[in-house]
């Protein structure tokens, strides 16, 4: 039974990244009752069995926990999962990311240290080195800013936000820092290694993407420097990279350009590529993987649009 639960839990990533959000829902719902049926929830089944397994049996439990939140989060269905306070704990180096997550995401008060607490473990996350790829690299960047802000989203209506200062996770205007942090990290990243992914690193680009929208529309005044990228500028770098992507998920795009026209960036088309036949250094999957980042690099987003972090102007035909 522990083949069928992966199976069907690997069907159900595969499906999500189809488009298929009905299947894959379904697919999670089996992996979870096949869990169930192992008795993986009961906290007297890790009395039965080994450490490894036991450490291993947790782990498969806290994952589909975490997927089942992330889905119902992002697609508004309910969950069916639940926590019992007698189960074991994990090992230490995984216990506050995901017990920091259960929290959150339960109905348990929040306050502002508890938000600061989550938001800061996360950013304790050790940065890769060159011994990892720029898809390990581009995976962790994005991730890692989509949970700072999903964090942020499940406290906005629990916990007073303050509207000081745009860096704090406490601020009504994290989302656009975050937006900032996120561009940064990405600005020398091919859009092939972005969209290597799939689907779900589209869907967590807009996420942030459509947040940076929500606080421009809060706050359309807000003002910045000539010479600092402001929350347009930033809206519109997330937007051309996501209509960077080949296929994808044909209902973000318009969705995004309603957002931008609703902003009063009317004149600023998002252009669908298509067209899969193109030499990306993604196709010769025969070169090494030290030629391939080199290749990358060589097609990165700071290259293809120039410096990525300069004010924009809707005069600038570059991006259309």
């Amino acid at each position: 039974m522990d083949d069928h639960l992966s199976t069907s839990f690997f069907m159900h990533v595969a499906y999500i990244h189809l488009g298929r959000r009905t299947t894959s829902t379904l697919l999670l719902r089996e992996a979870i009752t096949f869990a169930y049926m192992l008795d993986l929830h009961r906290p007297s089944h890790y009395d039965e069995v080994s450490e490894p397994d036991r450490q291993g049996h947790l782990r498969i439990f806290w994952l589909l926990f975490i997927t089942e939140r992330a889905h119902a989060t992002q697609y508004d269905i309910p969950c069916i999962m639940s926590i019992d306070p007698g189960m074991p704990e994990l090992d230490t180096e995984s216990q506050s990311y995901v017990l920091s997550f259960s929290d959150a995401s339960s109905g348990a008060r929040l306050t502002a240290d508890d938000l600061t607490l989550f938001n800061n473990q996360l950013l304790r996350i050790p940065t890769l080195t060159e011994h990892h790829n720029d898809l390990q690299k581009a995976d962790l960047s994005v991730t890692q800013q989509w949970l700072r802000l999903m964090f942020w989203k499940l406290a906005i209506n629990k916990v007073i936000m303050t509207a000081n200062t745009n860096d704090d996770i406490r601020s009504v205007f994290f989302p656009i820092s975050l937006a900032k942090e996120l561009l940064t990290n990405i600005s020398a990243m091919s859009i092939d290694t972005l969209e290597a992914h799939g689907p779900g690193m589209e869907l967590k680009l807009f996420e942030v993407t459509n947040s940076v929208a929500d606080m421009i529309t809060l706050n359309p005044r807000q003002t910045t420097s000539a010479l600092e990228i402001g929350p347009q500028d930033i809206l519109v770098h997330l937007a051309t990279i996501i209509g960077r992507f080949r296929g994808g998920n044909k209902t973000l795009l318009p969705l995004l350009q309603s957002r931008l026209s609703g902003i009063g960036l009317d004149s600023l088309i998002l252009p669908r590529i298509t067209d899969v036949t193109y030499d990306s250094p993604d196709t010769n999957r025969e070169k090494s993987s030290i030629e391939s980042n080199e290749a990358l690099a060589d097609h990165s987003l700071e290259n293809e649009y120039g410096i990525l972090f300069g004010p924009y102007s809707l005069e600038h035909q570059s991006y259309v």
